[in-house]
């Protein structure tokens, strides 16, 4: 199968998708598939890696072609290995859509929704799902801290903050007292104006459960653990932090094992159940919370989606065509052109 795999992106994770992308790219090749690796440059423009110039598109008619060099890039399927803001949130994925190109991974609606956490939230919460309590802060409405002050104070310290759009704990910042929150605003505010503001969950343990679906059939992992090196899972302890580890399986009982797994399909289903997904939880004495879905999660060698199905008995190779299949299914029966 011929992949254009599209990594890079106009993102404050960046860096992230571009390794993340190496590890995609090498594992596709290693199945027998023929990659093009495109990166997406930081002011938007499309160019193959290793080169400077740039891919146009020619959108006579469906499919749109795509050329470099007057020359046609043929592909059959595109892999976005792109983190947050214009490649994960539906983007890039209604981009295919218009354009007739089988792209895979999650839809265009279920990656939108899943992007913005506080929507998401609400949803999740609607059907029952348990998460974590939290205000929203949008100042492109002119929401202030001020406004939000009796809510605040209903959660109580500590806090967490987070850019509503944006993953890989970038932005994200533990608040304990008033000055600290409003310190921690100020640099989430950096990268978006939807902001989350979470009670924090006292002595938290952080699990996570990979899932792939084809729309009628949800399939997860066995649950893993994040162990983290420092206070917190942060972008730090995430890609630079020696002393992180992931325990895989999870140390759970049977029956807290297959409940994280069912609330994990559950919160997949609200996305429409296709493509792929890291659904990530946090667990005390008191109770399980649903923390996010990562519907493009992280691809590098030390990520746990991968390691995750690895553990669960299926190799990159099969998961890899797992996803280029149902995407391709998608395109046979108009689905990804909804």
């Amino acid at each position: 199968m011929n992949v254009l795999v599209l990594s890079g992106g106009r993102s404050a994770e960046r860096e992230i998708s571009l390794l993340s992308a190496k590890w995609v790219s090498s594992e596709l090749k290693a199945a027998g598939h023929t990659v093009t690796d495109v990166i997406i440059r930081q002011d938007g423009a499309w160019a193959p890696a290793g080169s400077s110039d740039i891919v146009v598109f020619e959108a006579g008619s469906v499919p749109w072609r795509l050329l470099h060099g007057g020359n046609t890039i043929s592909f059959d399927v595109v892999f976005p290995v792109l983190h947050g803001s214009y490649g994960e949130d539906g983007t890039v994925q209604g981009l295919c859509a218009t354009a007739g190109w089988p792209c895979a991974g999650v839809p265009v609606m279920g990656s939108s929704v899943a992007m913005e956490k506080h929507t998401f939230k609400k949803l999740a919460s609607h059907a029952s799902i348990p998460v974590v309590p939290w205000v929203f802060l949008d100042e492109s409405k002119n929401s202030s801290l001020e406004s939000l002050k009796e809510e605040i104070a209903r959660l109580g310290f500590p806090l967490f903050v987070k850019p509503s759009r944006l993953g890989s704990s970038v932005g994200v910042g533990k608040a304990n007292t008033a000055e600290e929150l409003a310190a921690a605003i100020k640099v989430a505010a950096e990268y978006d104006s939807m902001i989350l503001i979470e009670k924090a969950v006292d002595s938290p343990r952080e699990i996570e459960v990979s899932v792939v679906g084809n729309g009628f059939q949800i399939f997860s992992s066995v649950p893993g653990e994040v162990l983290p090196g420092r206070e917190w899972y942060d972008y730090t302890a995430k890609y630079q932090c020696d002393d992180s580890e992931l325990a895989i399986p999870a140390s759970l009982s049977a029956s807290q094992a297959e409940n994280i797994r069912i609330m994990a399909e559950s919160a997949f289903r609200l996305l429409g159940g296709r493509g792929f997904a890291r659904v990530d939880f946090l667990m005390n004495s008191e109770g399980v919370w649903l923390n996010e879905v990562n519907t493009i999660p992280g691809f590098t060698s030390i990520s746990m989606f991968p390691k995750l199905w690895e553990a669960t008995g299926m190799r990159s190779g099969e998961l890899l065509s797992f996803i280029l299949d149902e995407a391709l299914s998608r395109a046979e029966y108009g689905l990804g052109l909804e």
